[in-house]
């Protein structure tokens, strides 16, 4: 209810704005008697039903006596004339019809009709504004001021204190209306005298009507900060407030502000200048305001005052997040000490528990007790920061390229102020979110490495490249070669491609480990897709929405930093973007611009016709049952007599490839195949064999050896199929005696020449194959035999195929590797060109992808491809 009295008001004259207030108390009653209410009970039904309950005589009506009694609960507050001038409304004569009143009461149809004739006599000017609640007006007002942002309702502050050179915190009426209409002319909120007339009177004073209270209009227009903004508001002076006295001097305050890392400044659309000015303008003019210009002048901030001036200009944000997000970055408060951030100090600790020294001799003592380690390390050795680097390096390579990625969104996420340099906290912020962990002394060493000189910062561009590594002219080479693959050029600083040539050119399916079977092509794909895109937004590449040769190299600096060998990283790139090894006819051939790659599958144009779309079946051109006349050797048939008995003979009947019996081209279980079923049983069985690696020629050479009773290179028929079943090499009875009746030699054809047979299945080198195995053999040898020793010296099983498409372990892949070169060496430990050219078709049968081939003979040795 509104303590106010229409009669009593200076204004009292202006009907309009009497029956908008009426209207206004009717609302506030109805609303009152709605709390009331069952819910099975209407309003009319209500209120009839109270003013029923007055009326002893049944009339139907009451007078103003009995109105005011039944309305006593609901008009609490409200004076006696405005009860007046609500029955006066509804009445007739006098006297109020109680059914009428109750139905246009709970409807409020006076009151609407009232609105809109007071709208239409105003007509559509400006003094139609005047008739809003004063609630309304000073919602509107409040919305302004908070939209401006803090100078507006400081300045409004401002000017109240001017009006007040007494500082009786009081105002009169006329002194309200100018000040409050001057400072509102001009801007899009116009306030008409009639509505500051509404609003003076709200904070009226009872003892003095011609004043008001303007600290209760200003308590008015401040909104209640939540828990969270204060909480911030709370961390904020008591970072200002180091000795906890409650006091802060105000230049301390200013100083302390870090107007650089204001979220508007670091999104481009204000200075740093002009955001510290603003505060410190409004700041000044709170204080000033609050005290009055008859204060004692000091420099120091109460708390009460730090707190109230927040309070005053928390409407300027809209959201907690947003206020509390501001006061975190220019005050500093995420630097505050954090023993989760400084924890590493804990780690320079001596060690703790370490024997003491003991005597080794009989006058000499030990002299390395302590154990060395990133830790705990002699006085005297100095830290590098290249080594902390390149520990923290593998740290990150071990989570993934995701992860990469992330850390330089985190360092860069730091920098609040976006000029690329970093303080010594953001930079233990950015490490503790990236998992990165640094003593006192790496620390140092970095930011002399990284560091600007005598700001004390550390530049991140710099900190990330030396975090990532310079790409070795190796990688670079393949990385050129890639984006020329996607028709881009690396020589031409403006080459672009399109982000869509990008992502059709990655043969996802073409990556080691998704050929491994150990990743799907999906996985792989989106990881690249999202990786490339965050690293564009994070560092600000891509410029036009188009991919050029420096982007694309700050991609695999990154993704460079988590393949530790170079082997795999020219491995993975080759794959992935089709970058052939060699070039077959050119340098661009080399590209992939004129040649197909075998790894990506050509779409079919011509669709061959379906089987099922003649109802007749094909045509069969061999020879069959039922034919009445044989083929003659140029395929054309040749009337024959009648036939006889003789097609019944074991001799062949039109070729070799037809049963004798149904002169069928159809046949089952027949062991007389020729050179091409021979081929396919070898093709099987050299698979099979590859599938065990190199330990799988020496199990096949040594059993062929162990059955070899004569030593003269054969093996029984028996023998032969002992070993097949013994090896599991997947070979069916049809197929053994297929390889064994092909190769078996001597008049009674018992022995099979397994010299041949491992011949044959270790097949011909190609061109490209043999001159990689003489390449190595001259690197190896120079010429000359190649002892079994050098070989075995030479050979890096972690550069080797099988460690980095994580088939074996380094170790596991060392020991076979001098396991089966001991085994196929010759007597005298060494291996000859032809003993070395035999030893590499074996692998090559094992490495059937020419990539895998190319690491085995080039990397695996020490030798660039």
């Amino acid at each position: 209810a509104l303590p106010i009295s229409l009669s009593s008001s200076p204004w009292c004259g202006l009907a309009a704005m009497a029956a908008q207030v009426l209207n206004h108390l009717e609302e506030v009653i109805l609303s009152k008697i709605q709390q009331r209410i069952h819910s099975r009970t209407t309003e009319e039904s209500f209120i009839a039903k109270a003013l029923k309950h007055h009326d002893l005589t049944n009339a139907g009506w009451l007078d103003v006596e009995k109105f005011k009694r039944c309305m006593a609960p609901y008009t609490a507050g409200v004076p006696d004339q405005d009860v007046q001038a609500i029955f006066a409304r509804y009445s007739q004569e006098g006297v109020l019809p109680i059914r009428q009143f109750a139905a246009e009461f709970a409807s409020g149809v006076r009151r609407t009709a009232q609105i809109e004739s007071n709208g239409a006599a105003a007509g559509p000017g400006p003094s139609a504004e005047a008739y809003e609640a004063p609630e309304d007006t000073l919602a509107r007002m409040k919305d302004y001021l908070y939209d401006q942002g803090p100078r507006a309702i400081t300045g409004l502050a401002a000017a109240f204190r001017d009006a007040d050179p007494q500082n009786v915190r009081v105002m009169h009426f006329e002194t309200y209306q100018m000040v409050l209409s001057e400072f509102f002319q001009d801007t899009p909120c116009q306030v008409l005298d009639e509505q500051l007339e509404l609003v003076f009177e709200l904070f009226r004073q009872p003892h003095a009507p011609d004043h008001m209270a303007y600290d209760e209009f200003f308590l008015a227009l401040k909104e209640e900060p939540s828990a969270q903004r204060r909480a911030s508001i709370r961390g904020a002076f008591r970072r200002l407030d180091k000795a906890s006295e409650g006091l802060v001097d105000i230049g301390i305050i200013i100083r302390s502000f870090n107007a650089n890392r204001h979220p508007q400044v670091s999104a481009g659309t204000r200075q740093a200048e002009e955001v510290l000015e603003e505060f410190a303008d409004t700041l000044k003019d709170h204080i000033a305001y609050r005290r009055g210009q008859r204060s004692y002048p000091t420099n120091l901030v109460a708390w009460e005052e730090f707190e109230d001036y927040y309070k005053l200009i928390s409407g300027c944000y809209l959201t907690d997040e947003e206020f509390c997000s501001t006061l975190e970055k220019v005050w500093d408060l995420n630097k505050l000490p954090d023993a989760s951030v400084d924890a590493r100090v804990a780690l320079a600790r001596p060690a703790a528990g370490t024997p003491a020294k003991s005597r080794a001799g009989l006058h000499h003592w030990q002299t390395n007790t302590l154990t060395k380690s990133p830790t705990h390390h002699k006085v005297e050795v100095c830290t590098k920061s290249d080594d902390v680097l390149l520990r923290a390096r593998a740290q990150i390579a071990r989570k993934g390229l995701r992860a990469a990625v992330e850390v330089v969104q985190n360092f860069y996420d730091a920098d609040d102020d976006v000029d690329d340099e970093l303080d010594v906290y953001e930079f233990r912020q950015a490490c503790q979110r990236s998992g990165l962990a640094f003593r006192d002394a790496e620390e140092v060493s970095i930011f002399e490495a990284c560091g600007t000189g005598t700001s004390g910062k550390i530049r991140v561009p710099v900190f990330l490249k030396h975090l990532h590594g310079e790409l070795n002219p190796q990688r670079r080479s393949v990385v050129e070669k890639a984006f020329a693959a996607i028709g881009g050029n690396p020589q031409d600083p403006t080459s672009v491609v399109s982000p869509s040539s990008l992502k059709d050119n990655f043969a996802a399916q073409a990556h080691p480990l998704v050929v491994q079977g150990q990743l799907e092509p999906g996985f792989v794909l989106a990881e690249f897709l999202d990786t490339f895109s965050q690293l564009a937004h994070v560092v600000g590449g891509c410029e036009n929405g188009m991919v050029s040769f420096a982007d694309f190299v700050t991609y695999y600096e990154v993704m460079s930093s988590t393949v530790e060998n170079d082997t795999l990283f020219d491995l993975i790139l080759q794959r992935v973007w089709d970058v052939p090894a060699q070039a077959p006819g050119g340098p661009r051939e080399a590209w992939g611009e004129s040649l197909p790659s075998p790894r990506r599958p050509a779409p079919s144009v011509d669709h061959p016709p379906s089987p099922m779309a003649e109802r007749r079946p094909p045509p069969h051109s061999g020879p069959s049952a039922y034919a009445t006349s044989a083929r003659s050797a140029n395929g054309q048939q040749e009337l024959q007599g009648q036939e006889s008995h003789k097609r019944f003979g074991r001799s062949s009947y039109g070729g070799a490839a037809c049963s004798p019996i149904t002169k069928s081209s159809i046949v089952f279980n027949d062991t007389g195949l020729g050179g091409a079923a021979l081929g396919a049983v070898l093709d099987r069985l050299r698979s099979s064999i590859a599938l065990r690696g190199m330990r799988g020629w020496q199990a096949i050479v040594s059993r062929f050896q162990h059955y070899d009773y004569r030593r003269n290179g054969t093996v029984m028929r028996l023998d032969w199929q002992r070993m097949m079943k013994s090896l599991g090499l997947g070979l069916s009875a049809e197929e053994q005696e297929v390889v064994f009746k092909a190769l078996c030699r001597g008049a009674a054809r018992a022995a099979m020449d397994y010299v041949e047979c491992l011949r044959l299945l270790r097949g011909d080198l190609t061109e490209e194959r043999a001159a990689a195995v003489q390449q190595l053999f001259q690197a190896l040898g120079g010429g000359s035999a190649v002892s079994a020793e050098a070989l075995k010296q030479r050979f890096d099983a972690r550069n080797s195929p099988q460690c980095l498409l994580k088939r074996k372990d380094p170790r596991q892949a060392d020991q076979e590797f001098c396991d089966v070169v001991d085994f196929f060496a010759s007597p005298g430990g060494d291996f000859d060109a032809e003993r070395f050219e035999d030893f590499f078709a074996m692998a090559s049968a094992v490495h059937e992808d020419y990539d895998e081939f190319r690491l085995l003979t080039s990397s695996a040795f020490g030798l660039q491809d």
